[in-house]
């Protein structure tokens, strides 16, 4: 299973053609609650939010709870301590693709430093 980060699902939201050829299936692609977040954030239209809570079903939904909260903190605070400030949003994008053991699937360079202080996030490369 692979973890969409949110600037991926919104470049291929702009290109539908190419978003069919995934061939996205809640077995193969997951998405956690932040990233729901923010696409809803970006909708422009309530046709849009409407099709985005469809879409939204395509996914597996990775689940947090509230001491992934706790998790998020000490990994925002040993962020900080080292000179990172990074966004919460992302932080916890992260934190749920460590938690799941998934690889992460974005273009955001924030998660490399998140990744030189936690090495066991992963990152997906998908074969161009």
């Amino acid at each position: 299973m692979i973890l969409f980060d949110t600037n991926i699902l919104v470049d291929y939201w702009r290109k539908p053609k190419e978003l069919l050829k995934l061939n996205i299936t809640p077995d193969k692609y997951a998405i956690c609650g932040v990233v729901k977040s923010e696409l809803l954030h970006g909708a422009k239209t309530s046709q849009e939010i409407d099709d985005m809570l469809h879409f939204f079903h395509s996914f597996n939904l990775l689940h947090t709870d509230e001491y992934d909260f706790e998790g998020v903190g000490f990994i925002l605070q040993t962020l900080r301590e080292v000179g990172f400030t990074l966004p919460f949003a992302d932080v916890m994008i992260a934190f749920c693709a460590m938690k799941y053991n998934v690889p992460l699937w974005t273009r955001d360079t924030h998660f490399r430093m998140i990744q030189g202080i936690y090495p066991e996030l992963e990152f997906y490369h998908p074969k161009d």
